[in-house]
């Protein structure tokens, strides 16, 4: 794979969604048109366990469903200040397990801006239309994304939708009141 094997120039609006828990559904944090006069179509999700493994299988998507199918790419998230404070956040969580944990997609542990562009290079790419975050720790993760990664992807065209925006600002603020 090559530079010239990307699609570099997109057209289509820059999506993101959260996944909270297994759970429930996901949350689209995208405008509805993602800032365009149409609504958002319903994506097909692609788990991969690196960005060629992504960019082949979204070719594959698009190849039988056509080019205009929007494609979000699931990235299992832990992010800190710091690098070494994802690692070790981590690295706490694995200890926890009596199994070794088995990343379902694309893992990122690293800083806010790290992810951002991350999530900036997927969509720039076209690797795919963008990506549903799921983060491994949610205190304080939910800060970092509200707070860093967000505004760090309004210059890549993200179109936040306000009232997904708002609700997450009251899980992360809930979240974080609770005792551990």
């Amino acid at each position: 794979m090559t530079v010239a094997d990307f699609n570099i120039s997109r057209s289509r609006p820059l999506r993101l969604g959260i996944e909270l828990s297994t759970t429930q559904p996901w949350i689209e944090l995208t405008a509805p048109g993602g800032g365009a006069d149409r609504p958002l179509d319903t994506p097909v999700r692609v788990q991969a366990v690196d960005l060629r493994d992504a960019y082949q299988k979204v070719a594959a998507i698009r190849d039988e469903a056509g080019r205009d199918v929007s494609t979000l790419l699931d990235v299992e998230v832990v992010i800190a200040q710091d690098s070494r404070s994802a690692l070790t956040s981590l690295a706490i969580l694995d200890s926890a397990l009596r199994t070794v944990r088995r990343p379902a997609s694309l893992l990122y542990v690293g800083t806010p801006s790290g992810l951002a562009g991350l999530i900036a290079d997927i969509h720039t790419l076209g690797v795919a239309d963008g990506v549903i975050l799921r983060p491994l720790v949610v205190p304080g993760v939910l800060s970092c994304i509200l707070d860093d990664v967000l505004p760090s992807l309004y210059p890549a065209g993200l179109q936040p939708c306000d009232d997904a925006l708002e609700f997450l600002g009251r899980v992360a603020a809930a979240r974080q009141l609770r005792p551990a």
